[in-house]
């Protein structure tokens, strides 16, 4: 329980701020496809597999819940004052995660390595979405929020598109939030409801179900991608990953007045920190598997 309620504060977090996502630390911490499987089986399984799925994502949920709590009223004066060092944390944890990923799936990747250059497509995909990241701008605040108008069908989309890159390896979804121009408005209302201001509470509303649409509506596809065309999507994802060290690079940029990541304001114990946050995990990773195997045996 733990564990679960552990790897969903960690997904948090990557999700919370501008770069990696909550599916790529999932991909690293070898829990991707039984999270997927979960997803689906709770929209769409039995009644069995359906109580042990809802069981498995409460403990996710809760974690992730924590991790979220975490990133607003801890993380987010860190990132805004340390955004350099947190960079360059995230930076070496992607980087070496990438030998882990490759070697956790050697054997398909070789089976299929006439689709190596899905890779490419996965990372032209999150660059130009950094790129239409860093060219957006923002709607301002929910106070400017028209319920009469196209505003919450926009939240709605919003929504729904943004957990879909959050359960994909990759970019994150708060990436995409700051694409579509309400990444600021949404943390500071969930800020306000935090602090049991209400004002702003219709907007959240409407876009935590564009969220649940967005998770029913991607993840068959993914699921059925990842089952049928496991070859094509692994390349694809570690092509994300890749692309997501450009968008790492690029994250300072969305606080203003911050330049991108470069040599000058690099920190390399930042970076050995995220090597060994990945090297724990790692070992987390390693001694859960060993675990539930002897408890099969």
């Amino acid at each position: 329980m733990l564990i679960n309620i552990f790897h969903g504060m960690m997904m948090a977090i990557a999700d919370s701020v501008p770069g990696v996502s909550g599916g790529t630390i999932a991909f690293i911490l070898g829990f991707y496809d039984k999270f997927i499987e979960s997803l689906h089986e709770f929209f769409e399984g039995e009644k069995g597999g359906r109580k042990s799925s809802f069981f498995y994502l409460l403990k996710l949920g809760l974690g992730w819940v924590f991790g979220l709590l975490l990133s607003i009223f801890f993380l987010s004066e860190l990132f805004q004052s340390k955004i350099y060092f947190m960079s360059s944390v995230f930076l070496g944890l992607t980087i070496m995660s990438l030998p882990f990923v490759i070697k956790s799936e050697i054997e398909i990747l070789k089976k299929h390595k006439d689709k190596f250059y899905f890779i490419f497509m996965g990372i032209f995909v999150v660059a130009l979405l950094v790129y239409l990241r860093n060219r957006s701008k923002l709607m301002g605040n929910f106070d400017l929020v028209n319920p009469n108008s196209f505003d919450y069908f926009y939240l709605f989309i919003s929504g729904a598109v943004a957990i879909s890159a959050m359960v994909l390896p990759g970019i994150s979804g708060s990436s995409i939030l700051l694409i579509a121009g309400v990444y600021i408005p949404i943390v500071e209302a969930v800020g306000e409801v935090l602090r049991f201001n209400f004002e702003k509470i219709m907007p959240l509303v409407v876009m935590s179900l564009g969220i649940l649409f967005g998770i029913f509506m991607s993840i068959r596809i993914i699921r059925e991608k990842m089952r049928k065309s496991r070859g094509k999507m692994l390349y694809l994802i570690i092509g994300m990953i890749i692309g997501s060290l450009y968008a790492i690079i690029m994250g300072p940029t969305t606080i203003r007045g911050n330049v991108a990541l470069n040599i000058e304001n690099f920190s390399p114990l930042g970076f050995f920190i995220g090597i060994i946050i990945l090297f724990i995990l790692e070992i987390i990773k390693i001694f859960t598997s060993t675990k539930k195997k002897r408890a099969v045996e």
